[in-house]
């Protein structure tokens, strides 16, 4: 499987506690953010999904924003609870947007 963001080929998916690397599913967007989850599906390898600049980080950053936070919070959960329901219906289409344009970069930061 390749990795849709950077093409890296990974043989197989990640399993927690069993391997680090591995293509990791993720969510588009979040479905912390839906209570009826749609969206699509992507197949990420670890960097590109929460390493050190990975889209999880990126959408912390998208969080916080909505959140009105004064500091930098990394607790999902945290930011979700200081948000309206308005809010996050708000962030799940940023995200979602969000995402799609992040995968149409390369990983040095170019347009494809």
């Amino acid at each position: 499987m390749k990795c849709e963001k950077c093409g890296r080929d990974i043989e197989s998916e990640w399993k927690s506690g069993v391997t680090y690397e591995g293509i990791d599913y993720h969510h588009n967007p979040p479905q912390f953010l839906m209570d009826n989850w749609k969206g699509d599906l992507l197949k990420l390898c670890r960097d590109c999904h929460t390493g050190k600049n990975g889209l999880h980080k990126q959408i912390l950053i998208l969080m916080n924003k909505k959140a009105n936070t004064l500091k930098f919070n990394g607790s999902e959960h945290w930011l979700l609870k200081k948000m309206c329901p308005k809010d996050k219906e708000e962030l799940a289409i940023e995200v979602f947007e969000f995402t799609n344009v992040w995968l149409n970069k390369e990983v040095d930061g170019d347009d494809k």
